[in-house]
């Protein structure tokens, strides 16, 4: 990220585990990692890693011959992806705070870059892509997923939980620089070819809640979203509100959330 970018979720000291995402994502990302072409030996970029589950994972996929890079612009969050290597005793990972911006002075290439929910927090997603294929070798591969948050609902309809139609412009029209674009999930396909890729696979996803278990987790993401909520107009009210109203969603066992959606891509550099 940019001076002037900022992640919407707040990062404590002790970084930010946000295990909703990992629990509703990790099984179909890591079966479309699966088939789209991981392989022992590759070295791997991993773009934004976070709390370093996917890490983690991406690093057993490698085994001891390949190595994963993990990158994050936080150095919480990487203090926390490297205390998670330590407890899985996993030796065969480099670690750098670093933006998406600034991949070239990791001075490698790589055989595989994965990047997911980071594309969608950038102004300039354009830009990182073309990065991404700059940094790939030759037969190298991209898997990205990117998220569609327009795509949320709830059923029964809830003010607090419910999605929108984008306002949708043509690829003529669309600039990077200016903001970030939080549905870039329905545009990641198109985005990849234009950038110079040829497409292995894509495929859509959306988790369902309907478990106490799987919905309570939507309020630890409306406290650390809380203070860019506040910094976009909504007042202290409205946010109890919503979060009152998320609560009730939570104990409601009859109360169906969709989450976000995505959309993942893997793509390869022949050129």
């Amino acid at each position: 990220m940019s001076n002037n970018e900022k992640y919407d979720l707040e990062i404590g000291e002790e970084g930010l585990d946000y295990d909703l995402l990992d629990r509703s994502f990790n099984p179909t990302t890591q079966a479309f990692i699966l088939k789209s072409g991981i392989k022992s030996g590759m070295n791997v970029l991993d773009v934004g890693c976070g709390s370093g589950v996917m890490t983690t994972w991406l690093a057993k996929q490698v085994g001891p011959q390949g190595t994963v890079t993990a990158i994050d612009n936080s150095e919480e969050q990487l203090n926390l992806t490297v205390r998670r290597l330590k407890k899985d005793n996993i030796s065969n990972v480099k670690t750098k705070v670093l933006s998406a911006y600034d991949i070239e002075q990791l001075n490698e290439k790589f055989d595989l870059i994965y990047c997911r929910f980071v594309l969608h927090h950038l102004h300039s997603p354009r830009k990182t892509l073309k990065l991404f294929f700059e940094n790939l070798n030759r037969q190298g591969i991209y898997i990205g997923e990117e998220g569609i948050i327009s795509a949320a609902f709830a059923y029964p309809p809830s003010f607090a939980w419910q999605g929108y139609m984008p306002e949708l412009k043509s690829h003529e029209e669309e600039k990077d620089g200016i903001a970030r674009d939080s549905d870039i999930g329905m545009k990641l396909l198109f985005l990849s070819q234009k950038t110079g890729f040829d497409i292995i696979d894509s495929s859509l996803v959306q988790p369902i809640f309907w478990k106490k278990e799987q919905k309570i987790g939507l309020l630890d993401g409306l406290k650390s979203y809380k203070k860019t909520d506040l910094s976009h107009g909504t007042t202290e009210e409205e946010w109890q509100r919503k979060y009152n109203e998320t609560e009730r969603i939570v104990n409601d066992e009859n109360q169906v959330i969709a989450f976000y959606g995505s959309c993942q891509v893997a793509a390869v550099k022949n050129k």
